[in-house]
């Protein structure tokens, strides 16, 4: 995960901030300071600051508004939260596991684009009541059209957008097929994306605005994401029912840690390849040595450098247990290695690699 600040517990998710939301936070306070500033020079200085302030934790306030609304729905539909991050622009709220009745997944989806949607009317009509303090006025105004933008943006009918999985429940409860509710919502997000992309290029060319361009960006950002979602979602709904032990490779006794690198080849070299290896380091399992980390090291290296000091270490995303779905596997945040490790009980028996992944979903 990208460096974040741990902002509590709701509801026993985790909520976390990406201090890129501080980044975007504080740029937005300086740009209404300055703007608010020039255009009410008469406003005092200091109210200027707090209303460039309170517009900025507003800010972050609507996305987290958004993202909580899921995870409360969720929480009442009987669906495990696991967290609540929030991003630069945006956020999203980690499920644990999948819906099973399309209706759930409505509700769910639905509920951050509304409350959107209704801070914005509210925050609408309370700017309308400061008429006496336009620079406050023009702010409440501003985040409302946030809330406003935040909610129209998700109900775009493209996954993995809330308008999108919001297109999917329907289709799902209609067909009764998940798998293919999903690549509808999918191939809607492809269509829209093209539709953006096309349109905002041609209002480039006729008017010779680059202002139009931010427009062909917002559709290559549905399509990118439709794409990289969908098949992900889709891996996921194949997964379902298996377990890491379902896919893992069993992995012999842990490498010990002292053990030199052309040992280590000697012994565990399967044809021209060597796969990944859980590697032991005073007992416990500290790391992972596979091709990536061999090819590095010249001939002459490998006689003299030890598995502990070539291998990848591991951290707490890096191992899961033999018994978890392989489902809620994949949405939890990617670990260091690119590899995992597998335990039960205690005890290192197997390790999963991208391609174990890929092909025990294409298989099932």
């Amino acid at each position: 995960m990208k460096r974040a600040i741990r902002l509590g517990r709701i509801g026993g998710a985790e909520v976390v901030a990406e201090t890129s939301v501080l980044v975007v936070a504080a740029a937005l306070v300086m740009v209404l300071y300055v703007d608010f500033g020039a255009v009410y020079p008469d406003t005092d200085p200091a109210a200027v600051t707090a209303i460039a302030l309170a517009a900025g934790v507003a800010f972050v306030g609507s996305v987290f508004a958004h993202e909580v609304s899921h995870a409360v729905v969720a929480q009442r539909r009987g669906v495990d939260v696991r967290r609540i991050q929030l991003l630069a622009f945006g956020g999203y709220t980690m499920i644990e596991g999948t819906s099973e009745q399309s209706a759930d997944e409505f509700v769910i989806s639905a509920s951050g684009p509304v409350v959107s949607l209704v801070l914005g009317g509210i925050l609408w009509l309370a700017a309308g009541a400061m008429s006496g303090a336009p620079a406050a006025q023009d702010a409440i105004r501003f985040i409302a059209f946030i809330n406003l933008f935040i909610a129209a943006f998700n109900l775009i009918p493209g996954f993995p957008l809330d308008g999108g999985r919001v297109l999917r429940a329907g289709v799902w409860h209609f067909n009764d097929d998940r798998v293919r509710a999903t690549a509808v919502a999918v191939q809607a997000g492809r269509v829209f994306g093209w539709f953006v992309i096309g349109t905002a290029t041609v209002v480039a060319l006729v008017t010779l605005s680059p202002w139009a361009l931010l427009g062909a960006l917002l559709g290559w950002y549905v399509l990118r994401s439709a794409d990289i979602a969908g098949r992900r979602e889709l891996a996921m709904i194949k997964a379902d029912g298996m377990v890491a032990g379902d896919v893992m490779r069993s992995t012999p006794d842990p490498v010990p840690g002292e053990m030199f690198v052309t040992t280590v080849v000697d012994l565990y070299q399967i044809g021209s390849r060597l796969r990944s290896l859980p590697v032991d380091v005073e007992g416990r399992i500290r790391g992972v040595l596979g091709e990536s980390e061999i090819e590095r090291l010249s001939p002459a290296r490998r006689m003299s450098i030890r598995a502990s000091a070539a291998m990848a270490k591991i951290g707490p995303a890096d191992v899961v247990d033999f018994r978890m779905p392989v489902d809620v596997m994949m949405r939890r945040p990617p670990g260091k290695t690119g590899r995992i490790v597998v335990v039960d009980e205690g005890r290192a028996v197997g390790i999963i690699e991208p391609s174990d992944l890929r092909r025990a979903v294409d298989d099932g």
